[in-house]
């Protein structure tokens, strides 16, 4: 009975129901006005931490690279042995040279092992020298590491400024000799701070700080700050971020006053980065936006009180009263029971009640397409910030122009930084000659794009045809079609100057409420410009940190090989895919043993060396395997070694192999074996001789005849001479090597050269040996007796390869300008492959002719040494059988300048 009653009386009661109606159209408006707040309000909230956390970590990160340049550089002053031996002369010298290079560095010091100080500079104006440090912190714990390490933040007793000092214990033998250490002047770092903090200097009490290991502040742009312990400003904070945490926290300070803080910790320093600003100013956006919110609200409610009491005063009450009198003299007519068609009833009077229904029905079509144009600007706002690409941006942006106000054609004009002019870099619906043909001036006055980036207003063209500022771009409207014409500044800040310009085929197209949404657009457009701006800029930064990585590693001449926790690669360099011989796109997130068992293909013991691999990819601990890989001109040798990669919180998130080419290594080590060998047989053949005739001749009883004396005498001398020669050959090619080999040129007489040199030879070619040489041979200048040494080499190798009854020809001829000397033989002769090698230290032919023949491989490398030393050349000339080595002495010696280092590389 009751809800019978309540039903009629709603259904009776006009004041009742608009006031049912007007809930049922603003509560589901208050309710998506609330829920829109709490989302954005939590979205510029986020993004206002993110903001803040990323120059945290962009500050933190600079920072590091300064301490890690530090540590290097205090770590190479120690590896100095003025440093090492605390010679004040030369580190006066090395510490003046580190800080020319170093302006962040105010003190260089060494303090020996009882941390007396020893020699700091600069050396003034307060000398610290003899002091004792040993009672500061960073020296304790010097003696307990041998790693560099930077300290906690203090003023300096000799500059009298606040720094942070890079220590690098000096440790030799297992005995600690002190430390070397520079000063970074803290202030440095406080500079820089202070230029970040002017970019934000329209933020009140805006505050960025880096403190040390101990809660110290060591960097404010502020310097009454510096060494003030933030624990003081804020207890919990600085364990937070020294712990290694990063983030964002909102806190009160002492003061009471409540901050938005995001922290960043200075890992290879143990330091921290904290950025802080009062929420009132870091939230001023979204709390504005909060507030505008509940206005909106609170004035939506307003309205509808005041409506309902307005219409229940003067509107319901008449009508009452009107019904009341109507009923008294007679029924009204009835009405259709349908809203709509009552409301549409009501429309048609001219009365007061008509104009309010007409009223209340343009009313619902006004907000209808502002809640329309709010979604759209909504839906425009997402889409063009979806994305950071910015031609990607202009284009959705464009895009968006045309479904908001369904300009078919427009363009955004940017500034051509490298050519100087504007330009269209986006456009939508025009042609591509127009687009392409848009080119501004900066200083064409008459443009109204140029009018309207310069005063930062819009400015709109209702009629080409009409307007007279618009005269002289007439023609090309009328070729492109358009008749209105609208240039909306973009408000950028770190992009270029920039308009969006619109073009309508109709005049008189832009309205006041289509121009101020036009605005409001370009102001959401010129964010999302700013984003991919700004992202494009860091973008690149980090694409060339990364590409200059990648040419580094990529330039290795070791393999180096990445993989996962499974096992798959990801990363090889060139190195490593060439051992391959497969592309590096078909070898990443593959197995890395498919990439061992490719390269292993060459390999001379396959199966064997793929299950030392096996053994080495399983394993985590490092290690190292050699590998042997023949290829089709050479046998190369590898060493690879496996290492794992591991956070900065020690968790294993990979492996890594790095696969060197030890072959010279290998073949230094097979040389040095070949050398010993050789010359302890050569060394002990001479000596065994002149020992065992030496000790014959001091026999008492035997009484020897003069002629065998005499021949025993000629032995131990022609193996005394032998030994010599050897002896002789390892200093030349000591002193060629070492570049020190000093020629004693004269005037010389070739012919007699080579017949001493031919005579002196062991084995002697006797009588086999032919010497051609031209009577008009003029006089050189050499040192004969160097010349005497080549020729003798080279006449002792024909001799001892060539069999007994072949001849050995000697022949000299000019030949541009110099004096070519021949040594043939009809010998077994050189083989190609071989002909490179010959000429170094100790190498010798493995054949049974060579092992049979006895020497230590150094005559033609001498030999070479020497002629290069008379700037001279060597070389092997082909012949259908034998071997003809020659080699060339300038005839005018003081003709040709000599770069004996030069030289000296070509030897090794």
């Amino acid at each position: 009975m009751q809800i019978g009653k309540l039903f009629r009386k709603v259904r009776n009661d006009l004041g009742v129901q608009m006031l049912a109606l007007y809930s049922l159209f603003i509560v589901p408006i208050v309710i998506g006005a609330l829920f829109f707040d709490q989302v954005a309000g939590d979205q510029l909230r986020q993004e206002i931490m993110a903001a803040d956390l990323a120059l945290s970590q962009a500050i933190a990160q600079e920072t590091n690279t300064i301490i890690e340049n530090a540590l290097t550089a205090v770590s190479d002053l120690a590896k100095n042995d003025g440093v090492i031996q605390i010679d004040q002369a030369e580190m006066l010298d090395v510490f003046e040279n580190f800080q020319t290079g170093r302006p962040d560095v105010n003190l260089i010091y060494r303090l020996d092992r009882d941390g007396t100080m020893m020699f700091h500079y600069p050396t003034g104006p307060n000398n610290t020298v003899g002091m004792d440090f040993s009672f500061r912190d960073y020296f304790s714990r010097a003696m307990n590491t041998e790693e560099p390490f930077v300290s906690l933040g203090r003023i300096s007793p000799t500059t009298e400024q606040p720094v942070a000092t890079a220590v690098m214990p000096i440790w030799k033998n297992g005995e600690f000799l002190g430390v070397v250490a520079t000063n970074m002047k803290l202030q440095s770092l406080s500079t820089t701070l202070a230029s970040i903090a002017k970019e934000y200097s329209d933020s009140i009490n805006f505050q960025v700080m880096i403190i040390d290991a101990g809660g110290k502040v060591i960097a404010n742009p502020s310097p009454e700050n510096l060494l003030v312990d933030y624990g003081e400003i804020q207890k919990e904070l600085p364990r937070i971020v020294l712990g290694g945490v990063s983030g964002n926290r909102v806190a009160v300070d002492q003061n009471g006053v409540e901050n938005l803080y995001s922290y960043v910790p200075v890992p290879d320093a143990g330091w921290g980065v904290i950025v802080s600003r009062p929420t009132s100013v870091a939230f001023a956006t979204p709390n504005s936006f909060h507030r505008g919110v509940l206005l909106i609200i609170g004035v939506f409610s307003g309205i509808g009180v005041f409506f309902w009491a307005v219409l229940y005063l003067r509107v319901l009450t008449p009508i009452e009263r009107l019904a009341a009198y109507s009923h008294n003299i007679g029924k009204p007519t009835e009405h259709e029971n349908s809203s709509q068609n009552r409301l549409g009833t009501y429309s048609e009077r001219p009365d007061q009640i008509g104009n309010l229904v007409r009223s209340f029905q343009r009313m619902e079509k006004s907000i209808l397409a502002r809640l329309k144009e709010l979604a759209t600007l909504l839906e425009t706002s997402q889409a063009v910030v979806s994305s950071l690409d910015s031609q990607i941006v202009l284009n959705r942006i464009l895009e968006q122009v045309e479904k908001l106000m369904g300009f078919e054609k427009s363009a955004i004009v940017a500034l051509d930084s490298q050519r100087g002019v504007f330009v269209a870099k986006a456009s939508r619906g025009l042609t591509s000659r127009y687009a392409e043909g848009l080119v501004i001036y900066p200083d064409e006055s008459t443009s109204v794009t140029m009018r309207s980036i310069h005063t930062q207003e819009p400015i709109i063209i209702q009629d080409t045809e009409t307007d007279p500022s618009f005269e002289a771009y007439r023609p090309r409207a009328r070729a492109e079609g358009y008749r209105s014409f609208a240039a909306i500044p973009l408000k950028l800040v770190h992009s270029s100057p920039a308009a969006l310009v619109l073009y309508s085929p109709t005049a008189n197209t832009f309205t006041e409420n289509s121009l101020d949404l036009l605005v409001n657009f370009a102001n959401q457009a010129a964010m999302a410009i700013e984003n991919a701006e700004l992202f494009a800029r860091s973008d690149t930064r980090l694409q060339e940190q990364t590409q200059r990585l990648d040419a580094l590693i990529q330039s290795m001449e070791a393999g180096l090989i990445l993989e996962d926790l499974t096992g798959n690669v990801l990363f090889a360099n060139r190195t490593a895919c060439d051992l391959a011989k497969i592309p590096r796109d078909l070898i990443l997130g593959k197995p890395a043993l498919d990439l061992y068992k490719k390269i292993l293909a060459s390999s001379i013991h396959p199966e064997e060396d793929l299950n030392r691999i096996e053994s080495l990819l399983t394993r985590t601990a490092d290690q190292e395997i050699s590998i042997s890989l023949d290829f089709s001109s050479h046998q190369r040798y590898y060493r690879l070694k496996g290492f794992t990669v591991r956070d900065s919180s020690g968790m294993l998130i990979g492996r890594g192999q790095i696969l060197q080419d030890i072959t010279r290594e290998y073949e230094l080590d097979k040389m040095k074996s070949s050398l010993i060998s050789t010359v302890s047989h050569e060394l002990r053949t001479p000596l065994a001789a002149i020992k065992g005739y030496a000790t014959t001749l001091l026999a008492d009883d035997v009484n020897w005849e003069k002629n065998a004396q005499e021949e025993f005498i000629e032995i131990i001398s022609s193996e005394a001479d032998r030994l010599s020669e050897l002896v002789n050959n390892l200093l030349d090619m000591s002193r060629i090597e070492a570049g020190s080999l000093q020629l004693s040129k004269g005037y010389c007489d070739l012919r007699e050269i080579i017949q001493r040199g031919a005579s002196r030879s062991y084995p002697n070619p006797g009588n086999r040996l032919m010497v051609n040489v031209p009577d008009d041979l003029p006089i050189i200048e050499a040192d004969a007796q160097r010349l005497e040494v080549v020729v003798r080499n080279l006449v002792e190798n024909a001799t001892k390869y060539a069999d007994n009854d072949l001849p050995i020809t000697v022949s000299a001829a000019i030949e541009n300008n110099d004096v070519v000397i021949r040594v043939e033989d009809l010998g077994p002769g050189i083989p190609k492959n071989s002909r490179n090698r010959v000429f170094e230290s100790f190498y010798r032919m493995e054949n049974g002719l060579t092992r049979r023949t006895p020497g230590v491989g150094l005559g033609l490398a001498i030999s070479r040494g020497l002629v290069i030393a008379h700037q001279g050349e060597i070389w092997f000339e082909p012949r259908k059988r034998g071997t003809c080595v020659a080699f060339s002495i300038p005839l005018n010696s003081n003709s040709k300048e000599f770069d004996f280092d030069n030289s000296l590389e070509i030897i090794k």
